[in-house]
């Protein structure tokens, strides 16, 4: 299978567990590049436990994500229990910001 059908199916799964399209992408993304740099116990095989926890409300699919900013160099980000490819996806972002000023 291609990785962009892969891609698509993901990602639906993890709308279809009330994602949006952005945070369900970044994680069918983040699932995907693990298997492709040899590390599948970080890949597809916890797509089921993403979902699982999503469905026990472990992992809340549709957080409101608080950033504040502490110094010119540091962030704190609450990520109100997202699923951890999105807090870090948002977190990498932030530290690179925060880095070019």
């Amino acid at each position: 299978m291609k990785k962009n059908e892969l891609k698509k199916i993901i990602t639906k799964i993890f709308s279809n567990h009330k994602l949006n399209k952005i945070h369900a992408n970044i994680c069918a993304e983040a699932l995907i590049n693990a298997e492709l740099v040899g590390a599948p116990s970080h890949g597809l095989s916890r797509l089921k436990m993403y979902c699982d926890r999503i469905n026990k409300k472990v992992i809340n699919p549709k957080p409101k994500i608080k950033i504040k900013k502490i110094s010119q160099s540091i962030s704190h980000i609450d990520a109100n229990n997202s699923i951890g490819f999105v807090a870090a996806d948002i977190g990498i972002k932030k530290a690179i910001e925060n880095a070019k000023k």
